[in-house]
């Protein structure tokens, strides 16, 4: 059965998402932008934690579209 990572192993993935992913991209005032909303929203670190890793994600796979279109 599977385990769920804990709070430090979601809190090293952000860091390390964040800083692969946004120091040059466009989408980087949208995405703090959203963290405050986490912030406000989810009362658990945890969802909050997999709330960031997402759209990391995500800003990642839209900048991989993005370059390939361009390309």
């Amino acid at each position: 059965m599977p385990t769920l990572p804990d709070l430090k192993e979601l809190q090293e993935t952000r860091l390390r998402l964040e800083a692969k992913y946004l120091p040059a991209s466009p989408f980087r005032e949208s995405y703090e932008r959203l963290c405050r909303r986490f912030e406000e929203d989810l009362a658990d670190e945890r969802d909050r934690l997999l709330s960031r890793c997402a759209s990391l994600m995500l800003i990642r796979f839209i900048q991989e579209d993005i370059a390939d279109v361009t390309d």
